[in-house]
């Protein structure tokens, strides 16, 4: 019987505070949050080298706009008491809060982790979506990741050339054993059709990225 009471409580609580909330303006000003995360990045991939003029100053006007996005969103994660998932914003408003905190420092990131995980498990927030927080999250903290969702590009010396040239690795995989059916499970596809979207195969994969 007490059981029952909490769980009324914790119910009634959430029906309170969602009532205080307008989840037709916030939707609409999520909506415009993950239209403004994404505007320069679309620019970045794939237009500039990594250290060019044109990069620096893209990356400028996206840090600006981050910096913006990311004071907003914990203002309204903390107004909502928790991750503000598909039942109160949508799928696109949930994506949006995901990629301002995926876009963070690495203290802010390490901050809400748990919340991102609880997020997933309470079906709140896209199990894919989740898998690449976490695998961000290893790779901040110099540890392997788990569904091989993160890709570096980095300047390494070439032995031929003695020149630095840009890089694409995929970050180091924990166990490549059954990757495609753990991706699979957890809406990725298979690996080596990623990896060919970077321009790697999954032969430098196994040889050059996994230990």
């Amino acid at each position: 019987m007490k059981q029952l009471f909490y769980f009324l409580l914790i119910v009634l609580t959430s029906c309170q505070v969602q009532q205080k909330i307008n989840t037709e303006a916030l939707t609409a000003e999520l909506d415009s949050i993950y239209y403004l995360d994404q505007k320069y990045r679309n620019q970045l991939l794939n237009t500039y080298e990594i250290d060019s003029t044109e990069i620096k100053a893209l990356w400028n006007k996206q840090n600006a706009i981050d910096q913006k996005n990311l004071k907003r969103v914990i203002d309204i994660i903390d107004t909502v008491g928790e991750f503000p998932g598909k039942s109160l914003v949508g799928n696109k408003g949930s994506k949006a809060v995901f990629y301002v905190l995926q876009h963070a420092p690495d203290s802010i990131q390490n901050k809400y982790y748990d919340m991102i995980i609880q997020a997933g498990e309470d079906q709140e927030l896209s199990k894919n979506l989740v898998c690449m927080y976490q695998d961000r999250y290893l790779m901040q903290n110099g540890k392997p990741q788990i569904y091989g969702s993160q890709i570096q590009i980095v300047k390494e010396l070439d032995p031929q050339s003695g020149e630095l040239v840009e890089v694409t690795k995929l970050w180091p995989i924990a166990d490549t054993t059954s990757i495609d059916s753990l991706r699979m499970w957890n809406g990725f596809g298979p690996l080596e059709d990623y990896l060919n979207a970077f321009g790697l195969s999954r032969w430098e994969e196994k040889s050059n990225y996994t230990k």
